[in-house]
C-alpha cells in the first residue's frame, strides 16, 4: 500500500464531510467523538475506514447514512446540504441511496431469503432485479430458505443482497465480516468488491481489521475522532489474499 494523502481519485464526491464536529451529552459529561473532521468520498470508490474501538468509526457511517446529524460543520450529498436537511428529506436520502449491511443480519425470521430481499425493494423508485441480486451473491438455489435453514455466510449474503437489491448510490457496512468467521468472511469481502466493481455502487466499510482494509481502493485510519493517516492504494488485493 502506498501513503499518499495528497493523491486522489479523479472523480467528483459523493459525500463531503467538512469540518463537521459531533458531541454526545452523557448527563453532564460531554464526550468529543469527531472533532473538525474532513473526508471526501468518491463516486464509486472502496473507502475502508479503519480504528479502534472508540475512534469514530460508527459514527462517521452514521453521519453519512443520515442516522445522525453532526453536532457542527457540514454534511454534503452530491452538493445537498443535509445538515439541515428536515427529518422527511434524511428519511427519503436514506431510502433512495443509502443500502446498509451491518455486523448482524436483522433478517425477518418469517421471510424466505428472496422475500426479505424483495422487501428492500419495495420502498425505493429503481430497484435492481432481485432475482439477478441473488444469482450475485450466489444464492439462487436457497432462495426460498427461511433465515433459520441458512448458515450464518448464507444470512449475510442475504443481507448483502437486501442492500444491493435497493440499487443504492451509496453502501455502508459496518464490520461486514465481524461475526463471521475466516473463510465466510473472504467471502463475503469478495461480494463487496463484486458489487463495487460491477455495479459501481461507492462502498464505504468500517473495521477494526486493517488486514481487511488493503482490499479498498482507499484506507482513513482514525484515532481519537481524527484522520491519524490516509493511504491511498493503487493496487488492491483479492479478497482471497487477505491473512489474519
Amino acid at each position: 500500500m502506498e501513503t499518499d494523502s495528497a493523491t486522489q481519485p479523479e472523480r467528483p464526491a459523493i459525500v463531503q464531510l467538512d469540518h463537521v464536529g459531533r458531541v454526545f451529552t452523557m448527563g453532564e459529561v460531554k464526550v468529543e467523538v469527531l472533532r473538525d473532521f474532513c473526508l471526501d468520498i468518491y463516486e464509486g470508490e472502496f473507502l475502508a475506514v479503519v480504528g479502534p474501538s472508540g475512534s469514530g468509526k460508527s459514527t462517521i457511517l452514521n453521519l453519512v447514512g443520515g442516522l445522525d446529524q453532526p453536532t457542527s460543520g457540514q454534511i454534503l450529498f452530491r452538493g445537498e446540504d443535509l445538515t439541515s436537511a428536515t427529518n422527511r428529506r434524511l428519511t427519503s436520502y436514506r431510502r433512495d441511496h443509502v443500502g446498509f449491511v451491518f455486523q448482524f443480519y436483522n433478517l425477518a425470521p418469517n421471510l424466505t431469503a428472496r422475500e426479505n430481499v424483495l422487501t428492500a425493494t419495495e420502498i425505493v423508485r429503481d430497484p435492481a432485479d432481485v432475482d439477478e441480486v441473488l444469482e450475485m451473491v450466489g444464492l439462487t438455489e436457497r432462495a426460498d430458505h427461511f433465515p433459520a435453514q441458512l448458515s450464518g455466510g448464507e444470512q449475510q449474503r442475504v443481507a448483502i443482497a437486501r442492500a444491493v437489491a435497493k440499487n443504492p448510490s451509496l453502501l455502508l457496512c459496518d464490520e461486514p465480516t465481524g461475526a463471521l468467521d475466516y473463510a465466510t468472511g473472504i467471502k463475503a469481502l469478495r461480494l463487496l468488491v463484486d458489487v463495487n466493481r460491477r455495479m459501481g455502487t461507492t462502498i464505504v466499510l468500517i473495521t477494526h481489521n486493517s488486514a481487511i482494509a488493503e482490499t479498498a481502493n482507499r484506507v482513513v485510519h482514525l484515532r481519537s475522532g481524527q484522520i491519524s493517516e490516509m493511504v491511498v492504494n493503487e493496487h488492491p488485493i483479492a479478497p482471497e489474499e487477505v491473512t489474519w
